[in-house]
């Protein structure tokens, strides 16, 4: 049993040894407590108990009939408190393991993060700059389709206006030359007078107020119809350069209808196929 205890006590850490030494001497240190409280508490109880005192009374006479008072007993002394029970020995907190710490990051660490931090915010500046270049470029690409697109569109408009001046002066010679063919087989004389009739006519109906001093020379289509009325709208292709002189000069011929047409059938023919009348306002 010896030889376990020993082995036991080898056993035993130092830390386990220290723990046991402060058990060993708090457990001295109560039991002299105990024993010192113990001798007080005697004696303080001989000192204060109180001895048992006899009385006599002595009489100078007889005792009246009268009964006496009664004999005061003393006060007996109240016991003192029990002393405290003893209390059980407490073993002292077994101590916790230390916790494990975790050890602070290097610097060098907490650098490389920060380095990858900085590449990647410069990695997204760089798509988003990316990005917004080729934003740019489509809105560019845009843009310069429809500049193409207005070109072309221009350049179409340019090209039919042209050529719709190319079939007018085409068909303005036609028109000259089928009325220098009517006229050579016409009498020339026969169509002057008739034309200077509707000139005539047409400028009493003619505000010439509104016309410029210059007295421009307008050129007017007119369609005839045999009986000397008007088919349709006269066309005006030359104007005095003011409209308003222009919108007078067509309310004006719109007014002379009927004219007098001649009765010579070739005549008559070529008044009705078309006349363009040359006429100024204030002569």
């Amino acid at each position: 049993m010896v030889s376990d205890l020993k082995q036991m006590k080898i056993a035993l850490s130092p830390q386990d040894q220290v723990i046991r030494k402060r058990a060993a001497v708090l457990s001295v240190l109560m039991h002299v407590l105990l024993f010192l409280g113990m001798i007080f508490m005697v004696d303080w109880k001989a000192v204060h108990v109180n001895p048992s005192v006899m009385e006599a009374t002595l009489w100078d006479s007889l005792p009246s009939k009268h009964p006496s008072k009664p004999v005061t007993k003393p006060v007996e002394p109240t016991p003192p408190p029990p002393p405290p029970e003893p209390q059980p020995e407490t073993k002292p907190p077994e101590p916790k393991p230390p916790q494990k710490v975790a050890p602070p990051e290097p610097q060098v660490k907490q650098a490389e993060q920060a380095a990858e931090i900085a590449l990647k915010k410069q990695e997204d500046e760089k798509k988003r700059l990316l990005e917004e270049e080729k934003k740019k470029e489509l809105e560019q690409k845009k843009q310069e389709e429809k500049l193409k697109k207005i070109q072309e569109a221009l350049r179409k408009q340019e090209e039919e206006d042209k050529l719709k001046k190319i079939q007018d002066a085409l068909r303005q010679q036609d028109m000259d030359a089928q009325q220098s063919a009517a006229s050579a087989a016409v009498d020339p004389s026969v169509l002057n007078y008739y034309m200077g009739l509707m000139s005539r006519k047409i400028r009493n109906n003619v505000n010439s107020g509104l016309c410029p001093v210059t007295n421009p020379e307008l050129l007017v289509d007119i369609q005839m119809t045999n009986s000397g009325d008007i088919s349709g709208m006269p066309k005006l292709i030359k104007g005095s350069g003011d409209a308003v002189c222009d919108d007078a000069v067509i309310r004006a011929i719109l007014a002379a209808k009927p004219f007098e047409m001649p009765d010579d059938p070739a005549a008559r023919k070529k008044m009705v196929d078309q006349i363009r009348l040359k006429f100024r306002p204030r002569s």
